[in-house]
């Protein structure tokens, strides 16, 4: 019985070591695996940190590129539409430049016409005067004529009477 008490005690230290080697064992490993996952916990938030810092950067540069870029079509299409509006100006004025010429033509042209047509109505008048006088006065003109033809032929006959006397008294005479 002997043997088998310090064998037991033997078997049981020997358990009690075993237990204690493999709480050992368990407690290195725990140990061990937390201090692993302490490191990957650090390595996974480090390399979430530089990656969240790197991403960042990227969407940064990202967004000052596409704003420059929008910047840059912006002040494109600015300067074009600043162009065709100054051209437009241009041809408004260059049209109401014209438009002015055109009415002060217009204005000339009307006056010129005005007068012409004054002109015009004064010569006809001028016209239709020197006519009334030529009128009267070739009327006048042939009553003169008229006149002095009678005139002409009462004096021929009173000649011509005083030279058929004559003929008849100098035929008498002789």
């Amino acid at each position: 019985d002997g043997d088998r008490d310090g064998l037991e005690y033997v078997e049981k230290e020997s358990e009690e070591d075993s237990a204690v080697e493999v709480w050992n064992i368990m407690t290195m490993f725990q140990n061990s695996f937390a201090q692993n996952a302490k490191v990957k916990r650090r390595k996974t938030e480090n390399f979430t940190n530089a990656s969240m810092k790197l991403s960042a950067k990227k969407v940064e540069e990202i967004a000052q590129r596409q704003g420059q870029e929008r910047k840059k079509l912006h002040e494109q299409y600015r300067s074009q539409v600043d162009t065709v509006l100054n051209q437009w100006e241009g041809e408004i004025t260059k049209a109401k430049d014209m438009e002015e010429k055109l009415a002060s033509t217009f204005r000339s042209q009307q006056k010129f016409y005005t007068q012409l047509r004054v002109n015009q109505s004064k010569l006809l008048k001028d016209l239709q005067n020197i006519y009334q006088q030529f009128s009267g006065t070739l009327e006048n003109l042939e009553k003169l004529h008229l006149e002095q033809q009678g005139d002409l032929q009462g004096e021929l006959r009173r000649e011509v009477s005083l030279l058929q006397k004559k003929y008849l008294m100098d035929s008498h005479n002789s």
